[in-house]
């Protein structure tokens, strides 16, 4: 075992695990109820974040910047900053699939997220800048699509190695989004953005959930690159039973 393996299982030992339970629950891979179990403790122990496992903080979750051009809406463009997103720490598993010969994943989550962030829209072809505050509240489902390899140790323990994922996403229900008051009455009152709003009123529905989404596959990458950084240190069988 690498010395940096050593040192995480020993702090994990000494701190993380004190309470007598671990990071997960090894489950049976068909077994969604183990497994939404245990997705609930490893959220528990890991929402804050641990700095030392490359664990990081989701509850709340902030993205520094997030740009979006929404292909609906002509000429705009949605520069998103500070995003703070809560509500991750209480996502629950939907459905759970892996194809142990293909060695691929499909996860699905179902959480409901508060949002807030500030907004700057840029208006294409001119210099100008319209700036507020951004306010979603959504139920979601996030899909994340991994491949998977195993791996020996110098020990023989095996760990998997989290190939890149891909992450789609689908709004449940009706979700709110809205803007404060003072950017709205600016964009209604700029001469520059009204065929941009019509075409906005006319997709609505579509548009809110196409930005909403967008910073939802953004925060799954986080999500997903926690469930990475806990496999590089915890063997395969703390996982799973059967792999």
């Amino acid at each position: 075992m690498k010395r940096c393996e050593m040192f995480l299982l020993l702090v994990f030992s000494a701190s993380a695990l004190s309470d007598g339970g671990g990071l997960l629950r090894s489950c049976k891979i068909k077994d969604i109820e183990c497994l939404s179990k245990s997705t609930e403790q490893f959220l528990e122990k890991t929402c804050k974040g641990i700095p030392e496992a490359d664990i990081r903080a989701i509850d709340p979750l902030v993205i520094p910047a997030l740009e979006y051009t929404a292909p609906d809406i002509g000429g705009v463009s949605l520069h998103f900053k500070n995003i703070n997103i809560s509500g991750l720490k209480n996502q629950m598993i939907s459905d759970f699939q892996m194809d142990k010969d293909k060695k691929s994943v499909v996860l699905k989550l179902n959480v409901a997220l508060n949002i807030v962030s500030d907004l700057d829209v840029k208006l294409s072809g001119i210099s100008k800048t319209l700036s507020g505050t951004y306010k979603a509240k959504a139920t979601t489902l996030a899909t994340a699509n991994y491949n998977y390899d195993l791996k020996n140790n110098d020990k023989g323990v095996r760990y998997f190695e989290v190939l890149p994922e891909t992450i789609t996403c689908s709004i449940v229900g009706e979700p709110e989004a809205s803007l404060n008051d003072e950017l709205v009455q600016a964009l209604r009152k700029d001469e520059h953005i009204q065929e941009g709003i019509v075409k906005y009123e006319k997709k609505r529905d579509e548009c809110k959930e196409k930005t909403i989404c967008k910073i939802v596959q953004k925060a799954y990458e986080t999500v997903i690159h926690n469930i990475r950084a806990a496999a590089k240190f915890l063997p395969a069988e703390d996982f799973f039973q059967d792999i």
